[in-house]
């Protein structure tokens, strides 16, 4: 019998949306109800409110640019659902908000609807219980994934150290960024650990499918970085921009952990990217202003298999990559990892770096600092070691007495003994190599080597 995952999802929703089954999760887990989504709309619309309170002519100005911003992108999305039956409430939604808006006449009214719209697409929802719910279901769904999480021995100290801190101070958690399946290891790994579960920030290109009614559920809040019309992206949007910084100062002035890549995008061929800086920029601000320390959690994620490795490499062609939802990635991921010797997925974290008004850093330094960090702390996984060696044979067929003949030309160690095994298994599996006998492999795919391989490449 086939399960339809949606109408789970929305009838485990209504039960862990039950006052009585709140009331015990906020008393008994280690994930509670921090902040109600509720209360943040009204603060942050009432904010937004005040602040143009006095400044006539620039609500105006600002008002009518973005209702017209705002239109263009409704009518936009209307014409791409109008045709669509499977599609009809999301057509009636945009066809209500922009009947709405057309409705709102005053500057005041534009701004209020506007932010209101704004906020309560962007503004996690969480719901612990909900939380626990998936986190078991992980256990069962993704049981190959879950089975494979190892956070190493290095990060105890600094766990510890991090459970001393949470919620009494702003937290942010800086992964790498591999997959956009990469919330779903990185989180049951840190509540693993006895972490807080943190605010995520997620692009909107997630928000599709089964992952539509998790993700704000889970604590995910959606960041629209397209177009919202022609060239004009949704951050040069004013009012959408406004609501943006306030409810990041929100969360922060809560103590909310906050994860956020660095990098601000999946590396395509592999590489770490250089940081960007808008994020960091906007928190050493607000520890200038609000006069409060911060903890900064450089995150080393590596995978044995990278999740989306192939469709990675045919991004690099310019194929569109973002089209699946994030359940279907990770259930697609957690079959590949049924079927290799090996799929460890490791999570090393370091000791957090403190930050005070008084010792507050040059921003592209931090953002440097931390991305070293990072990057140095990597775990080499077997198929990252593997595909360097390859890398630098540059062959198109090879044996595994040449692999092991070129070992010593690298300059590290893999924590895995029989990792030659691991990783032939892996890349065979993949496509990446082919047995020819006698030990003897045929080189298939060797930009998605060149992808493993890069992967470390900084550590060389």
């Amino acid at each position: 019998m086939k399960i339809n995952m949606l109408k789970v999802i929305e009838q485990v929703l209504k039960f862990t949306s039950l006052p009585i089954v709140k009331k015990s999760v906020n008393l008994f887990c280690l994930n509670k109800e921090r902040i109600k989504k509720k209360e943040v709309v009204s603060a942050i619309v009432s904010d937004i409110l005040n602040y143009y309170k006095d400044k006539n002519i620039k609500k105006k100005i600002v008002a009518e640019e973005c209702k017209l911003m705002q239109k263009y992108y409704f009518k936009d999305q209307i014409k791409k659902f109008s045709n669509k039956k499977k599609y009809k409430k999301v057509l009636n939604e945009y066809q209500k908000n922009l009947k709405a808006l057309e409705n709102c006449n005053s500057s005041e009214e534009i701004i209020k609807f506007l932010v209101t719209y704004y906020i309560n697409d962007m503004a996690a929802d969480f719901d612990p219980g909900f939380l626990i719910f998936f986190r078991e279901m992980a256990r069962w769904v993704f049981k190959n994934m879950f089975k494979s999480l190892k956070v190493t021995k290095k990060s105890k100290n600094a766990i510890e150290r991090i459970k001393t801190i949470q919620g009494k101070y702003p937290l942010f958690i800086m992964p790498n960024h591999i997959s956009n399946a990469d919330h779903i290891p990185l989180c049951l790994a840190l509540n693993k650990a006895g972490i807080f579960h943190p605010v995520i920030v997620a692009g909107a290109n997630l928000y599709r499918g089964v992952s539509k009614k998790i993700l704000p559920k889970a604590n995910c809040y959606k960041l629209q970085r397209e177009y919202i019309y022609g060239d004009v992206k949704w951050l040069s949007n004013p009012l959408y921009n406004m609501v943006f910084k306030k409810y990041n100062y929100y969360l922060w002035k809560h103590n909310e952990p906050f994860l956020f890549y660095i990098e601000g995008t999946r590396s395509r061929d592999g590489k770490i990217l250089s940081p960007k800086y808008g994020f960091l920029k906007e928190i050493v601000k607000f520890i200038e202003e609000n006069k409060t320390k911060a903890y900064f959690i450089p995150v080393s994620l590596s995978y044995t298999v990278v999740p989306e490795d192939l469709e990675l490499v045919e991004s690099l062609k310019g194929k569109n990559i973002s089209q699946k939802d994030l359940l279907t990635q990770n259930l697609e991921l957690d079959k590949i990892y049924g079927s290799v010797k090996d799929s460890t997925i490791y999570i090393n974290i370091p000791e957090a770096i403190e930050i005070s008004p008084e010792t507050l850093p040059d921003v592209t330094e931090l953002g440097k600092k931390i991305v070293n960090i990072i990057s140095k702390n990597i775990i080499v996984t077997p198929t990252y070691y593997l595909a360097t060696i390859l890398n630098k044979l540059k062959k198109e067929t090879f044996s595994l007495k040449e692999v092991e003949k070129h070992l010593s030309c690298i300059p590290f160690e893999c924590p895995v003994t029989n990792f030659m095994e691991i990783a032939i298994d892996i890349f065979v599996k993949k496509k990446a190599i082919e047995p020819m006998g006698n030990n003897e492999y045929k080189l298939i795919n060797d930009k998605l080597i060149l992808q493993y391989a890069n992967r470390i490449a900084h550590l060389i």
